[in-house]
């Protein structure tokens, strides 16, 4: 796939920077909250509220992003497929799109940044948290079946930590990585630290149908303090 002009990548990176504010700070209202779900459908929704409100406050400070985030939509269409793909058919849990006016090509100028939502913790009887956060997550930004974030460079996963110290969740999750030959997350900045959100990168080599390279931005908010399932 066709690499973006440097000019597009720049508006492109302002456009994340925006979005990942508005998620981290969102994240912190979401861990504040006197009570909170435990399924994941249930946090990806009060998420997808918190992200609003922090949305509206930065907007007034000249901060934050000019759309809004939506819920559980497909992945949309892209001009290089000529046909529909199977990828249509899959619904990220967040996607919030802009239009790059620094794009030449029209049908490249609608872009949409993709956030996956997991839980993290020890498993249960049903679901095995940190496995799944790879298998059910990061996995379908590398396959051409998902295709999230097809035609960007980068995107993001959230994880709502509910158990399990976070250097053990870490090993769990990178040796299900390891399992799938990609490499492994690692910590941002100076490592795990005392706020209600970590961040930690990722980058990814993706098949020639999917841009590449592709740095997967991870953030993990701590919900342990909330009862959990």
């Amino acid at each position: 796939m066709n690499q973006p002009s440097i000019r597009a990548l720049r508006f492109w990176q302002e456009h994340e920077q925006r979005v990942l504010e508005v998620v981290c700070l969102a994240l912190a209202d979401l861990q504040d909250a006197e009570q909170l779900p435990t399924d994941e459908p249930g946090l990806n929704r009060k998420l997808l509220l918190c992200l609003h409100r922090v949305n509206f406050r930065l907007l007034q400070q000249g901060r934050g992003v000019q759309t809004p985030f939506v819920w559980e939509a497909q992945n949309q269409p892209l001009a290089d497929d000529e046909t529909h793909t199977s990828r249509e058919e899959k619904r990220p849990d967040l996607q919030c799109g802009f239009v790059n006016l620094q794009e030449t090509d029209g049908d490249r100028a609608s872009m949409f940044y993709t956030i996956e939502c997991k839980r993290l913790g020890r498993a249960t009887n049903r679901w095995v948290f940190n496995v799944n956060y790879v298998e059910k997550g990061v996995v379908r930004f590398v396959t051409e079946e998902h295709g999230y974030g097809k035609a960007t460079p980068s995107g993001a996963m959230v994880g709502y930590v509910q158990s399990m110290e976070l250097d053990d969740i870490l090993g769990e999750v990178n040796a299900a990585v390891e399992k799938r030959s990609l490499p492994v997350i690692v910590l941002a900045g100076s490592g795990w630290q005392e706020n209600p959100v970590a961040r930690l990168d990722h980058r990814l080599t993706r098949p020639a149908s999917l841009l590449s390279p592709f740095d997967l931005r991870h953030m993990w908010v701590d919900l342990r303090g909330h009862p959990s399932d």
